[in-house]
């Protein structure tokens, strides 16, 4: 018989659901298969996944959500446990175009500005890789404000291009750790 004492349990469908937001995971979860990681860490990811393990067994309406941008350096075990995973590439210029649009909305820009600095965030000058998401919406564009604070000017196509050049995109991780 089901323990229908617990708050929000009810038999079949939970009532509610908590949602736990791990952001860059692999901090937490590395893959214990590296030489140089220490015990402590070891003993960590152990009980992360001691934890997941507990969270299933006792059927709980637990949504855990594990972010990282090295899916390749998390534990084997840790991904073993994953119901879904899912990949987010780097936006493509139509979204980059859609999102700066987004992001610009009342600054003054023409559409050929706009298309510029589409292109800017993108694979250019040898570059085989554009800008991220959050590059665009966490980096850029507050460098951008910062300027047009600095200089006393309001945000325009020159700025923001200033804010290109002294915000590089990042660099996407190579290494990944077998598993």
């Amino acid at each position: 018989m089901a323990d229908e004492s617990r708050v929000g349990y009810q038999v079949g469908k939970p009532s509610k659901i908590s949602v736990l937001l791990v952001d860059e995971g692999d901090a937490l979860a590395q893959s214990r298969e590296l030489t140089q990681m220490h015990h402590e860490d070891r003993a960590g990811v152990n009980a992360l996944i001691k934890g997941i393990d507990n969270l299933r067994r006792q059927n709980l309406p637990v949504l855990v959500i594990l972010c990282t941008n090295r899916l390749g350096a998390l534990d084997p075990a840790v991904k073993r446990r994953a119901a879904y995973v899912v990949t987010l590439q780097r936006p493509d210029e139509a979204q980059r175009h859609a999102l700066l649009s987004d992001l610009l909305e009342g600054v003054t820009l023409n559409d050929d500005e706009l298309n510029q600095l589409t292109a800017l965030t993108g694979p250019v000058d040898g570059r085989d890789f554009g800008y991220t998401y959050s590059d665009l919406r966490q980096r850029l564009i507050p460098e951008a404000v910062i300027l047009g604070v600095t200089y006393n000017v309001p945000l325009s196509y020159q700025v923001l291009a200033e804010a290109v050049k002294r915000v590089p995109p990042t660099r996407p991780f190579t290494q990944e750790v077998a598993g």
